[in-house]
This record gives C-alpha cells, sequence and structure tokens, in this order.
C-alpha cells in the first residue's frame, strides 16, 4: 500500500513540477526559490499523507500552495511584503511561443509581446492560467480568489479588447 501511495505521489510530482516552477517564475520570482517553493509543497503533501485525499482538486491545490508558500517566502524576504494583489506576473516565452508556432513570424512575435505589454499583471496571471495551464474557471476563480462569474467576464473582456487591438482571433 505505501509503495503504490509513493509511486502515485511520484507520478503526482512528475505530472505537475514543471508547471508549477513555471507559474512560480512567471509570479517574479528566480528558478532556485520557485523550485525550492514547489518542493517545500511536495514536501507538505507527502508529510500528510491523507491530504491527496481530502483535496477535491489537487491541481489547483498545487498551484494555491506553491502561490502562498511564494508569498510566505516573500514576506520573510522582504520588510514589506507584496500583496498578494500586486504581485507582478510575467508570461514566459511558452505561450508567446505557442503562437509564433501558429503563424512562425517575427512579426507576430513581436505583436504578441507589445499586446501582452498592455495587460495588468493580474490579467497576464489569469491569460496564464486559462490558456497556458488549461485550469477551467471554477479553478482560475479559486486560484485568484474571485467569483466564477466574475472569472468568466474577466477573461472575456480580455480576450475581446486583445480581438479590437488586432485584427486576428488568437481562440
Amino acid at each position: 500500500m505505501a509503495d503504490e501511495q509513493d509511486m502515485s505521489l511520484g507520478a503526482l510530482y512528475r505530472t505537475h513540477v514543471n508547471d508549477l516552477i513555471s507559474y512560480a517564475m512567471c509570479l517574479g520570482f528566480d528558478k532556485d526559490t520557485s523550485m525550492d517553493a514547489v518542493h517545500d509543497v511536495f514536501c507538505k503533501v507527502i508529510a500528510d499523507k491523507e491530504l491527496t485525499v481530502r483535496i477535491r482538486d489537487i491541481r489547483t491545490y498545487l498551484f494555491r500552495a506553491v502561490k502562498n508558500r511564494l508569498l510566505d517566502i516573500s514576506k520573510t524576504c522582504h520588510e514589506t511584503p507584496m500583496p498578494v494583489e500586486e504581485m507582478p506576473f510575467n508570461i514566459q516565452a511558452s505561450v508567446e511561443d505557442e503562437f509564433i508556432d501558429n503563424e512562425d513570424s517575427e512579426l507576430l512575435r513581436s505583436k504578441v509581446e507589445r499586446l501582452l505589454a498592455t495587460l495588468t499583471d493580474r490579467q497576464r496571471e489569469i491569460i496564464y492560467l486559462r490558456y497556458e495551464e488549461n485550469l477551467d474557471y471554477e479553478e482560475i476563480s479559486g486560484l485568484m480568489k474571485i467569483s466564477e462569474p466574475s472569472c468568466r467576464k474577466l477573461i472575456h473582456k480580455i480576450i475581446s479588447a486583445l480581438k479590437k487591438q488586432t485584427h486576428f482571433i488568437f481562440i
């Protein structure tokens, strides 16, 4: 039984570790701090063997736990910690590369970078979670601490604004 649980925890780790580290880095933390936070979260999961049974959506839990762990780390490193609403969020090349691969154009790359730069940090984070991490609206609303209808409206508003700024469709 313990071996089966260890294997499932290993599979859970392998499935999510890269996405969690990327997310942490998008929140503005360096790779080492991001990896430390992710590993801290998995240590907590391993220490509490029943945790994965009690949690309804483990993926959302992991994203939230990593973000909270990074906030804790930030509090210990800075005299005045940054409120969660003001955390920077910079989408790494992964989302930009996806757009670029579809069109294989340097002009498109430049346009996407300019469009993403027009978004607020929170808007970039929501777009990243929805389209890079494929989280559903319920998961995003839980992570961002907003209602699900607000999440849907915000994503729709962002996409509409991006479409107005461009003359091609992203989705």
